[in-house]
C-alpha cells in the first residue's frame, strides 16, 4: 500500500506544558510520510520557542506564527495551507498512540468520495493515567445528529483531500468549532466513519474536566447546562450552513426546521422529528425540552 502524505494540523496557544510530549508522539507514528503544520495563536509563554526549536530540527515540521484569532479560525487557516492527500487535526496537550494515523488511513482508503474519520479516545489525567470512567460507546454518525451534536472530537479526526477541498471552498463565519463544522459538512456531502477503538490519550485537566453533581437530577442539570452553552452559537452555525450548503432537499429541510423552532409551529415539528437525534436517550429528551422553552437556539 502506497504511503500517501498526511499533514497533521496543530494549533497551539499557551501550550508549553505538554507540547513536547505531544509532538514526540506525532514523530513516532508508524505512518512515516507525515508533515506537521503548526500555527501558534498568539502564545505569550514558551510555546513559540519550543516550536521554533522543533521546526529547526525537523524538516517535516512547518511553523507559522500568528495573531490570536481563536482555535476555530486558527485551524481553518491551517486547512487553507494544507496540500496533502490526508489531513489530521491535533490538539497540543494529548498523546497519540503510534498507530493512530495508520489506523485512520486504512479505513479512509476504502472511501472514494469526501470522507471524515473520527474515533473514541482514552480519557487520562495530567500524568496520562487512564481515568476510571471511559466512554467506549459505539456512536452512530449522521446528518440528523451533526445538526445538533458533535461526536467528532477534533484530535481524533482525519479528513481526505476531497473533503478538505470542499471545506476550504466554503468556510463559515460562525462555526462553533472546526471539528463540529467538519462533521456537519462531511455528513452532508460524504461519509463519516466512527471507529469505536481509541488511539489517543485524551488529557482531562483544569477546565477540561467535567464535574458531575451526582444523582439522576444532578446529571440532568449537568447535561442541560452543557446543551445550553451553545445557545445562540448553534443558530449562527446552522444559518451559515444553510447559506453555504444547499441541494440535498431532505437535509436542507431538516436545517430549516431547526432554524424555525423558535416559533410555536416550528417547535411542534421538532418535537416529533425523529430524523434529528442525539446519541443518548437522556440527551434526546433534554434537547427537545430545551427547544420547547427556547433554550437551544
Amino acid at each position: 500500500m502506497e504511503m500517501k502524505k498526511v499533514q497533521i494540523l496543530l494549533s497551539t496557544y499557551q501550550g508549553e506544558q505538554f507540547l513536547e510530549e505531544q509532538i514526540e508522539s506525532l514523530l513516532a507514528q508508524t505512518w512515516k510520510n507525515i508533515e506537521i503544520l503548526v500555527r501558534d495563536d498568539g502564545s505569550q509563554d514558551g510555546t513559540r520557542e519550543i516550536l521554533r526549536n522543533y521546526s529547526e530540527k525537523y524538516k517535516n515540521i512547518l511553523f507559522y506564527e500568528g495573531k490570536n484569532i481563536g482555535v476555530t479560525k486558527s485551524f481553518f487557516e491551517l486547512l487553507k495551507k494544507s496540500t496533502a492527500e490526508y489531513v489530521a487535526f491535533c490538539d497540543q496537550d494529548d498523546m497519540w498512540l503510534n498507530n493512530k494515523i495508520e489506523s485512520a488511513i486504512l479505513k479512509l482508503e476504502q472511501e472514494t468520495g469526501p470522507a471524515l474519520y473520527c474515533s473514541n479516545k482514552i480519557l487520562v489525567d495530567d500524568k496520562l493515567n487512564p481515568m476510571k470512567k471511559q466512554n467506549n460507546q459505539e456512536l452512530v454518525p449522521g446528518f440528523g445528529n451533526a445538526v445538533i451534536e458533535c461526536i467528532c472530537t477534533g484530535c481524533t479526526a482525519v479528513l481526505n483531500r476531497k473533503l478538505v477541498d470542499i471545506l476550504i471552498s466554503r468556510l463559515p463565519e460562525h462555526a462553533i468549532l472546526h471539528d463540529w463544522w467538519s462533521y456537519l459538512v462531511a455528513s452532508y456531502v460524504g461519509t463519516v466513519i466512527f471507529d469505536k477503538n481509541a488511539y489517543i490519550l485524551y488529557r482531562q485537566h483544569g477546565k477540561n474536566v467535567v464535574g458531575a453533581k451526582g444523582g439522576f437530577w444532578g446529571n440532568v442539570q449537568l447535561k442541560a447546562a452543557y446543551l445550553r452553552k451553545n445557545q445562540g452559537k448553534l443558530k449562527a452555525q446552522l444559518s451559515d450552513f444553510s447559506r453555504l450548503y444547499q441541494g440535498d432537499i431532505p437535509k436542507d429541510i431538516l436545517v430549516q426546521n431547526i432554524l424555525e423552532a423558535e416559533k410555536f409551529s416550528g417547535k411542534i415539528k421538532i418535537i416529533g422529528n425523529r430524523k434529528i437525534y442525539r446519541q443518548s436517550v437522556l440527551d434526546e429528551v433534554i434537547m427537545r425540552i430545551l427547544f420547547m422553552i427556547n433554550r437551544m437556539l
